[in-house]
């Protein structure tokens, strides 16, 4: 079973290899995600990929970051710089937190991402 920090190096790994597949294997299958945070609710491994899928497939480059996960049990708040490339050239980068809740399993069970991913849309001529 992973640990939150391992689930956590899992999630931004699959996220710069571009890795649905390793990236929606990252949340328990009826996993909440706010991301952003003011978003409306994203609920379910379906759900997840599609999100991953349609972000993932506008850029060529997604060069996130973690910094150290700050871990309390089954929390964990770990800060991130990207800095991504689109489809176009169009290079942007974002920064932000992102908040993990984990389930008895070590996968994620809620996701709240506070971040502005108004950049990246721009770069992608979104």
């Amino acid at each position: 079973m992973p640990t939150p920090a391992k689930t956590i190096e899992n999630y931004f790994d699959a996220i710069r290899r571009k890795d649905a597949d390793a990236w929606v294997a990252c949340f328990a299958d009826d996993a909440v995600a706010f991301d952003p945070a003011h978003t409306p609710a994203r609920r379910g491994q379906d759900a997840h990929r599609a999100f991953f899928e349609g972000v993932a497939g506008q850029f060529s480059e997604l060069n996130f970051q973690p910094g150290e996960p700050f871990v309390c049990g089954n929390r964990a708040a770990v800060n991130f710089t990207a800095q991504c490339r689109a489809r176009n050239g169009r290079q942007a980068e974002v920064q932000g937190i992102d908040v993990f809740h984990f389930d008895d399993n070590g996968n994620i069970a809620q996701l709240e991402g506070y971040w502005d991913p108004a950049p990246l849309f721009i770069a992608a001529g979104a």
